[in-house]
């Protein structure tokens, strides 16, 4: 019997450079017939090298991308870099180097090493989110949302933590810490933007039901947006003449109501 063994060394560099010069998962803008499909995985932080993370993330994406060609669809699968932010930042800031040199050398890693993984990008669409050519747009869509009145800023609560000089999302705070450093995390008061999402609430709501979501995940983002139906009643101090609007889903009930409760973070001018 015939040992045929696998030997990466030999059968990946001669394949991926057949894949290369033959632009093999490159996908034009020329009309297609066949049916379309779009693979993107969460595009890597480029401040420090590509892991095992990364490789268990893209080989998922690499399967989902070719059974999809397998049956005869036509895959765009790109690749970009996020990265702005807290992570070029903090490793800015820890190695000494300028963000763009960091950036630039850890993309370079980042295409080495997916070209020697064999994963199946269309590398003519590769874009990094700290080059003007992307951030001039994120701009732009900023700006239309400024003009329209829905980016506004306001004081708010934000979780901070002291060490990495931030404001955390809530799920970045595990059990008072932060979860890269593990720094205790602070409540600040802190001048922000904020976009007019729950403008729109209602039409996220219900177009959800034409998505194509597991029901699971769709059960997520009706929680996140945390629709309510109640209505705002009027609690009135004589003793202070301050009035506290209340917001309640049982306004039936408020004949019966001994107590109401107030944040701790909510400024006395509010009330």
């Amino acid at each position: 019997m015939t040992d045929h063994r696998y030997d990466p060394a030999e059968i990946e560099p001669r394949w991926q450079e057949v894949w290369a010069r033959e632009r093999t998962w490159e996908v034009s803008n020329t009309p297609d017939e066949r049916p379309a499909s779009y693979v993107l995985e969460m595009l890597p932080y480029p401040s420090g090298e590509p892991h095992i993370g990364h490789l268990k993330v893209y080989s998922v994406g690499d399967a989902v991308a070719h059974f999809h060609r397998r049956t005869g669809r036509r895959v765009l699968h790109p690749m970009g870099y996020d990265a702005f932010g807290l992570p070029a930042e903090n490793h800015a800031i820890k190695t000494g180097q300028a963000p763009r040199v960091s950036t630039e050398a850890a993309i370079a890693s980042f295409q080495e090493q997916f070209r020697r993984w064999g994963i199946s990008i269309d590398w003519s669409r590769e874009f990094g989110t700290h080059e003007p050519r992307y951030y001039r747009w994120t701009q732009w869509i900023f700006l239309q949302l400024f003009k329209a009145g829905l980016a506004y800023r306001k004081d708010a609560a934000v979780k901070w933590c002291p060490v990495d000089a931030t404001v955390l999302a809530n799920e970045q705070v595990i059990d008072g810490h932060c979860e890269r450093c593990g720094t205790e995390v602070e409540v600040r008061q802190l001048e922000q933007w904020f976009f007019r999402i729950l403008d729109y609430a209602d039409r996220l709501l219900d177009d959800l039901d034409a998505i194509g979501w597991p029901e699971n995940v769709k059960t997520m983002q009706r929680n996140w947006i945390g629709r309510s139906r109640g209505a705002e009643v009027t609690f009135r101090c004589e003793e202070l003449d301050i009035d506290y609007p209340v917001f309640t889903t049982r306004p039936d009930t408020l004949f019966g109501a001994t107590f109401f409760v107030i944040a701790p973070s909510i400024p006395t001018s509010s009330a």
